[in-house]
């Protein structure tokens, strides 16, 4: 404890420059470790966003895909209903094959759609 009291000006000087410096030096490390922490969350972040958008055009592209696909279906039903109406003999067998056209689009489009899916003899 001597040496404390023994102390001058200058001495008392240089140990509060050297306990500034050492907290200057420590608040500095911390501050580097958050920024390099924080910079490791920004890239696990961006990462994650590319994984989203990577998935997210992989999901549009395969709900394109089924539209297509929908619309290809549904263009051959009508145009298999166009030919059978415009060859159908009476005007009976037309009704009917329109029918028939539009229950294969849209099975819930009428009642007997049920019926004519389930048996196409029964309706007519």
């Amino acid at each position: 404890m001597n040496f404390l009291r023994n102390l001058t000006a200058t001495g008392w000087l240089a140990v509060a420059v050297l306990v500034l410096s050492l907290a200057l030096l420590g608040w500095c490390t911390l501050d580097g470790r958050r920024n390099a922490a924080q910079a490791v969350r920004k890239a696990d972040a961006g990462q994650t966003m590319a994984e989203g958008r990577t998935a997210a055009a992989g999901d549009a592209s395969a709900i394109r895909d089924r539209a297509d696909e929908r619309t290809s279906e549904i263009d051959a039903t009508v145009k298999d209903g166009t030919d059978a109406i415009r060859h159908a003999p009476d005007r009976a067998s037309a009704n009917a094959a329109a029918l028939r056209s539009l229950c294969r689009i849209d099975p819930s489009r009428d009642a007997r759609c049920r019926v004519l899916l389930a048996d196409p003899g029964k309706v007519g």
